[in-house]
């Protein structure tokens, strides 16, 4: 059993999507479902992925607005997992507001994150690292097995994730990377919400903000 790795870019913000799927057993994950989902349900499909769980980096609305689509287009209802520090606000719309002018409203989440919790998929097993600083409970999913972190927006290739949005801070961000990210073994692929993926060696020997 093999873990594959397909990436998507979608919606207007250029989100990407992350479908992590074993290339015997078809088990999937879903990371982070953004607006316009199409080209990923069509893959899905076509490749008969069943789609256990979504796992959702941070509550800021493109990384979870295709949530409904992809709910409305799948056979059987996967759990939707995130973290409880970005619950207030996912329930506020994630900052849809200053973007859009209008406010989004989703299902809650099924699953909050617990410390140290383990997500498995099949024999597979991910672990998540939480590293606020992008919004208060921004984290990282981490597959040693894949030898990859799916970082949402917390670091990008030579960036950093934002912090003028409610929930953000500065030193704290920077600090999450050295401290969550930066301790991953150095070649670890780095997917980002945003952009190229790129490495832990990379991003220590080349990243401007660090």
């Amino acid at each position: 059993m093999t873990l594959q790795v397909k990436a998507f870019v979608l919606g207007p913000i250029e989100n990407n999507v992350y479908l992590v799927f074993d290339d015997q057993t078809r088990a999937a994950l879903l990371i982070d479902p953004a607006y316009a989902p199409g080209p990923l349900l069509k893959f899905v499909q076509e490749n008969k992925l069943a789609v256990e769980k979504i796992l959702i980096t941070h509550a800021h609305f493109d990384h979870y607005y295709g949530l409904p689509d992809v709910k409305k287009a799948l056979p059987s209802l996967p759990e939707v997992y995130l973290h409880p520090d970005d619950l207030a606000l996912w329930q506020a719309g994630g900052s849809a507001d200053i973007f859009t002018g209008t406010t989004i409203q989703v299902d809650e989440p099924d699953h909050l994150l617990a410390p140290n919790e383990s997500i498995r998929l099949d024999g597979h097993e991910f672990t998540y690292r939480l590293a606020p600083g992008h919004s208060t409970g921004s984290v990282i999913y981490y597959s040693a097995e894949l030898k990859s972190a799916f970082c949402g927006d917390v670091i990008f290739y030579h960036s950093i994730g934002r912090t003028d949005l409610p929930g953000g801070d500065t030193e704290q961000l920077l600090h999450s990377i050295r401290t969550q990210v930066f301790t991953l073994p150095d070649e670890t692929i780095l997917y980002p919400g945003h952009g190229p993926a790129t490495t832990v060696a990379e991003e220590k020997a080349n990243n401007p903000f660090l």
